[in-house]
């Protein structure tokens, strides 16, 4: 729909759910993460890269599933607090999570599907 082609990983060792390219030939990894209304996700550290691209859908009983698009280098830029970096002291590995809530959906919103997929080339 997009202009991408998309190709299935092979191995899953790296979280990598499915490779995209572009029509120019640029290659993008994709973690898909799925959650129930608003609650938290996140990618480990050792998944994550500046590179990859996060697809978040968010179910909701009785409506539509809403999808979101993250570059690994938004956690970099979004200071509104939806985006994070936590290392608990109980945990091997710091996780980058996205902090769904209702207060959020503005933030959220930004990173909808539709408008970032756009700027891709």
């Amino acid at each position: 729909m997009y202009g991408f082609l998309v190709f299935s990983a092979e191995v899953d060792d790296r979280g990598i759910d499915f490779v995209a390219r572009t029509l120019s030939g640029k290659y993008h990894d994709v973690q898909v993460k799925t959650i129930t209304n608003y609650n938290y996700t996140y990618v480990t550290e050792s998944k994550f890269s500046e590179t990859l691209l996060v697809c978040l859908v968010v179910l909701k009983e009785g409506q539509m599933p809403e999808t979101y698009l993250f570059r690994g280098s938004d956690w970099v830029r979004d200071n509104s607090g939806l985006l994070a970096r936590h290392h608990y002291p109980s945990s091997k590995e710091a996780e980058y999570g996205i902090h769904c809530s209702a207060e959020r959906q503005p933030e959220l919103d930004r990173y909808r599907f539709e408008i970032v997929v756009g700027g891709y080339e």
